[in-house]
């Protein structure tokens, strides 16, 4: 037999609390390695381009203005659809759960909404069982023109390959990294500037990094090599380290590793992860519980990203 309840206000702002509450609790571990900014309308523009000059040579005596324009274009987040999680309430004790902010129905429910916006910043979705680079983010595709256009997917050159440093086991190795940080170092996203590097793993290139660590570090921080032992966030070799299961494959299954620079990646939060109820008439006037978000981000620049395969 089903359960209905009439939703009052009281309710709803008792939800949505809960919802807000517990996913300032859960926040997924990217959202500290990009900038996260407000956004609103239609598109916002991310950054403008501008491209590097030259100088020329004066003439003496000329009275010709030197005409060296500047090219410019610009990079944009357009609104996204939105992550949404939702269900009916059926039951008296669900209805009891969805106001109680300790109750496993809020967390799921704020868990696969935060997971949505992970998935997002990273630039992956989930395809056939796996990940694979889609959309924007760190790891898809920008928007770039005097207007929103097409998504253009990031340089083929921006991928070290996975037999670059001639390694047997192909996998995280001491070339790869220094090929990465070198080449974005290059271009001005170095270890240098006061902008932190970071790079996402999964468990396979976890034991690869903890070998190279001890085997390249004299000065090892014990806690550092400790936290990263055991899955946490920490800094090693001069990169921060997170770790996750969703890091993309490609269509040779080489798993597909991003370094990136902090400031390079920016995000738009239209939408926060929130919450809210109500009764749904078309469904026999059921309480229906709904948590979503808005949220979408790029990179400024391409060089400001690199992208390691490993084979597994």
């Amino acid at each position: 037999m089903s359960y209905r309840q009439t939703v009052s206000q009281t309710h709803r702002e008792t939800y949505r609390d809960n919802i807000r509450m517990v996913a300032q609790q859960m926040q997924n571990p990217l959202r500290a390695a990009v900038v996260l900014e407000p956004a609103s309308g239609e598109a916002v523009s991310l950054a403008d381009l501008m491209g590097k000059k030259e100088y020329q040579e004066g003439a003496d005596y000329s009275r010709t203005n030197v005409d060296n324009p500047t090219k410019w274009t610009r990079r944009w987040l357009t609104r996204p659809t939105g992550i949404v999680d939702g269900e009916y309430i059926t039951k008296e004790e669900k209805f009891d759960k969805a106001m109680d902010p300790t109750s496993r129905l809020v967390s799921n429910s704020v868990k696969a909404v935060e997971r949505g916006v992970f998935d997002r910043l990273l630039g992956v979705k989930k395809v056939g069982g796996q990940f694979v680079i889609s959309g924007g983010g760190i790891m898809g595709g920008s928007q770039e023109g005097r207007t929103p256009g097409a998504l253009t997917p990031l340089p083929a050159g921006n991928f070290i390959a996975v037999d670059y440093d001639g390694g047997a086991a192909n996998g995280l190795t001491t070339g790869k990294l220094r090929g990465a940080t070198e080449a974005m170092e290059l271009e001005d996203f170095g270890l240098e500037t006061e902008d932190e590097i970071y790079s996402l793993i999964t468990p396979k290139q976890k034991t690869n990094l903890i070998n190279l660590a001890l085997a390249t570090g004299n000065n090892l921080n014990p806690f550092d090599v400790k936290n990263i032992s055991e899955g946490k966030p920490g800094k090693l070799l001069g990169i921060n380290w997170l770790f996750s299961n969703r890091v993309p494959v490609d269509e040779n299954g080489y798993r597909l590793c991003p370094v990136w620079s902090r400031e390079n990646i920016g995000g738009g939060v239209w939408q926060d992860v929130d919450g809210d109820m109500w009764n749904d008439s078309h469904a026999r006037n059921l309480p229906y519980i709904n948590t979503d978000a808005y949220i979408e981000a790029g990179r400024i620049e391409d060089g400001g990203v690199r992208v390691i395969r490993c084979a597994e």
